[in-house]
């Protein structure tokens, strides 16, 4: 099943780089809808406990890396504007918002799945 979306999106990342663009778009949404297909239509277990195990892991390790990014990152952009060294360019600025927006929508899910019926 991720062999499938890997594939998708590598042919569709080859495809556009040589100048397919529009092909490419299309591999890569074929190797989606396969995952799902794959996904939706098998009777068996594709995930155990053990890959339940994984997925959380990996999900608090990604978001602490990014906390720190965020906090560090922000903090250090505040006081480089106050001092007048250097001025965060918008981008890198709409970039930190990005990641808080991130971190309220995991804030939400996470309440969403504690506190549901």
């Amino acid at each position: 099943m991720i062999g499938t979306l890997l594939a998708g999106v590598a042919v569709g990342l080859v495809l556009r780089s040589i100048g397919y663009p529009f092909v490419g778009e299309a591999v890569y949404w074929l190797g989606i809808i396969s995952t799902l297909a794959i996904w939706r239509s098998t009777s068996l277990t594709l995930f155990d406990e053990r890959d339940q195990e994984l997925e959380r892991r990996t999900a608090m390790t990604t978001l602490s890396v990014f906390a720190v990014v965020v906090v560090t990152g922000a903090s250090a952009a505040r006081v480089l504007a106050w001092t007048g060294i250097y001025t965060v360019p918008p981008v890198l600025a709409g970039a930190l918002y990005g990641y808080v927006v991130l971190f309220l929508v995991a804030l939400f899910i996470g309440a969403w799945y504690r506190y549901r019926g």
